[in-house]
């Protein structure tokens, strides 16, 4: 358990001497030690002050722990539904939610702290967490952009364009009536995405390797992929991609995914990494595929990823 500061909730004890109970405790519980602890959270904390918060839900982990789930549970969903009145409260439950795989109540709980405290960043980045692991991923989106109109940090209009690139998975794969509906909005998506990703560039915030790379995927998904292999070979991607070997491979993957008219380009990439890897087998069987086209390999080698990477196609 972490060390985290005194709970609120039982506004009747003083915040020194809930510390100096509370230290014990969580040092029981980390331990394993669970009758110990349960018998000093009703001793040191509920016995007087019933209704404390922090003391409810440590109640509630340690009797999980002990194979009391329903228990445990009814405890802490009581100080869900009260509503948890601090920071520590809040993030024990969740502590206590994300042990016993219940996403649904993190996210809920999550969700009431932000409309409560609309301008705590703290509690939108939680709330941004929980919605990526429901995969929900237009919420995720919402969050991203209400947490970059609050703090005006750029990595948050990319969290943002991965919450529209995960919402196209999978799209216009399917033969359903809805294929063309769902491809326009995967379109608009990756329209937008783009148009964020650029506004990024612009204002000079494309910084660091992974923002780059997901630009260039964005790029390449909304069928700009001239523009994502300009990205990779321009000095801007030279200063996020540093590696000489892993730029010119994503160069070259990407020149290679844009047909023959490309292909010298993607040789020139290829023999590059060969100059500074000789051995490297991916880069010598590439380079020889452009350099004899039609000829079939004696070893067939699995295709270098994309810049950003891909989506992993389901099975029908």
């Amino acid at each position: 358990m972490g060390k985290s500061k005194p709970s609120g909730g039982a506004k009747e004890m003083d915040p020194v001497a809930l510390h100096r109970k509370l230290e014990p405790i969580y040092e029981m519980i980390d331990g394993g030690n669970n009758k110990a602890a349960l018998k000093s959270i009703d001793r040191e904390l509920l016995s007087k002050f019933p209704a404390m918060q922090i003391g409810r839900v440590l109640k509630g982990i340690v009797l999980q722990r002990m194979g009391k789930d329903d228990e445990g549970l009814d405890l802490c969903e009581s100080v869900r539904l009260e509503g948890p009145r601090d920071d520590t409260v809040l993030h024990t439950l969740s502590l206590f939610y994300k042990n016993t795989g219940r996403t649904e109540q993190t996210t809920a709980m999550f969700e009431a702290a932000a409309e409560a405290q609309p301008r705590n960043p703290e509690y939108l980045r939680s709330l941004f967490q929980s919605y990526a692991r429901d995969r929900a991923f237009v919420k995720q989106q919402t969050c991203a952009m209400k947490l970059y109109r609050l703090t005006n940090d750029p990595k948050h209009i990319m969290w943002a364009v991965c919450g529209a690139l995960l919402q196209t998975r999978d799209g216009g794969e399917s033969v359903d009536d809805d294929d063309d509906a769902k491809r326009k909005r995967d379109a608009a998506l990756l329209q937008l995405a783009s148009t964020m990703c650029a506004k990024l560039e612009a204002g000079g915030a494309v910084r660091d390797r992974e923002t780059c790379l997901v630009y260039a995927r964005v790029l390449r998904e909304s069928g700009k992929g001239e523009k994502a292999l300009e990205l990779l070979e321009s000095p801007l991607g030279e200063r996020c991609v540093p590696m000489p070997a892993e730029r010119r491979r994503l160069c070259a993957a990407q020149a290679s995914s844009l047909g023959p008219r490309f292909a010298p380009r993607a040789d020139e990439h290829w023999r590059a990494v060969l100059e500074s890897a000789p051995d490297d087998w991916e880069a010598m069987s590439a380079a020889l595929d452009i350099a004899m086209p039609g000829t079939i390999p004696a070893v067939v080698r699995a295709p270098s990823p994309p810049a950003g990477g891909a989506f992993a196609r389901r099975q029908a």
